[in-house]
């Protein structure tokens, strides 16, 4: 009888996203959190790593299996690592089990072969893009200190010239505020892009090595995502999906959001770095009070129902007290670990924006419905 790993959270099974050449990247985002690492150096997970952690994966867990080929740059790792993959992942593909590929990309290695691989792979690929010119360059620069619009905007043309709809990933910092609806317009009238969703940068260590005075306070996020709800109702297009909007909508009308800073799901990822360790996520990858264990040294199963993760999955999972009492707990769930003062038992740094938004949303809901036809 196959050995089963403890599930903590809602999730049916747990999502690996996993970094085949680790922090290395040839961009040099000045807000992106491996910034205060090692980004030069090359490496690349070994086809007997790659093996062992598909082959123990796959058997573990039964159904839809996502992956997340995340980084630094995962294209780094080359077409003939991925070419790795689909044959391994194959081999040990069993009946019912179904199998979907995520990358995410900064799209400046997109040439035509890759999109070839995409396309004939069925890889999902998401784009990191953070709007016009001058706001995508201001801190998405390459290892030259050059900015990267131009590339990622080729690499856009290449999918799309070979039927690929890519996602895309914005990260919001304080400097772009005041261009949230000119992005709005970049993004919808002029890339006709129909979903997208954002990160928003926030530095609690506060370490100087990353960008400065770029964080996003309370007032400042509530501002951004109000005016984000606003554009979006007044383009009253319904195929315009904007990631965050849709997790408060869902949340607010009682159903389960997708969102791993809104349903709780925390504990239903881990994260694989090139070498074999393993940490919850990418945010807390690297930090050795996080690492659950070493895949090159002992099998999944034993790491996933292993103490260490027990542990982080029961300390995320127990709500902050300020949340109890908090109506919207059942729709926030305390937020981002990674994003919670004083570490992962603490209180989520932007609970008031989630309460006024919810709030907010809810009211212009309730006046959509209210309203004649």
């Amino acid at each position: 009888m196959k050995n089963h790993v403890l599930l903590t959270s809602p999730l049916k099974t747990m999502i690996p996203i996993i970094k085949p050449v680790g922090n290395c990247c040839n961009l040099r985002c000045s807000y992106c959190f491996y910034n205060a690492n090692d980004q030069s150096s090359y490496h690349v997970m070994n086809f007997e790593l790659l093996e062992k952690f598909l082959s123990e994966y796959m058997f573990l867990f039964d159904e839809h299996l996502s992956f997340i080929w995340h980084g630094g740059e995962p294209l780094i790792a080359g077409i003939s690592f991925f070419e790795e993959v689909v044959k391994i992942q194959s081999s040990n593909i069993r009946d019912g089990q179904k199998i979907q590929n995520f990358i995410q990309t900064n799209a400046t290695l997109i040439d035509d072969d890759w999109a070839d691989f995409f396309k004939k792979h069925q890889f999902r690929v998401g784009i990191s893009l953070d709007g016009s010119k001058e706001n995508h360059d201001r801190f998405r620069k390459n290892n030259n200190g050059k900015g990267t619009f131009t590339s990622v905007l080729n690499g856009l043309q290449i999918l799309r010239q070979h039927g690929i709809k890519p996602g895309f990933i914005q990260t919001i910092t304080s400097s772009g505020l005041s261009s949230t609806r000119e992005n709005f317009h970049f993004f919808t009238n002029q890339l006709g892009i129909k979903k997208w969703g954002t990160n928003v940068y926030l530095n609690l260590e506060q370490d100087g090595v990353r960008a400065d005075n770029q964080s996003l306070t309370n007032k400042q996020l509530t501002k951004f995502l109000k005016e984000q709800i606003d554009l979006w109702l007044d383009k009253d297009d319904p195929n315009l999906a904007l990631r965050e909007i849709e997790n408060f909508i869902v949340a607010i009308l009682g159903k389960k959001s997708m969102g791993c800073s809104f349903n709780g799901s925390c504990s239903g990822y881990f994260c694989l770095e090139y070498d074999g360790k393993i940490y919850p996520c990418d945010r807390s990858s690297g930090q050795s009070n996080f690492l659950l264990g070493d895949i090159s040294r002992f099998s999944l199963l034993d790491i996933l129902n292993g103490q260490k993760r027990l542990s982080y999955a029961k300390n995320v999972n127990n709500l902050h007290q300020d949340c109890i009492m908090c109506k919207w707990k059942k729709a926030c769930h305390n937020g981002c670990t990674m994003h919670r003062k004083g570490g992962i038992q603490g209180k989520y740094y932007y609970c008031e924006t989630r309460k006024e938004i919810f709030t907010y949303l809810k009211n212009k809901v309730g006046k959509i419905k209210s309203s004649p036809i």
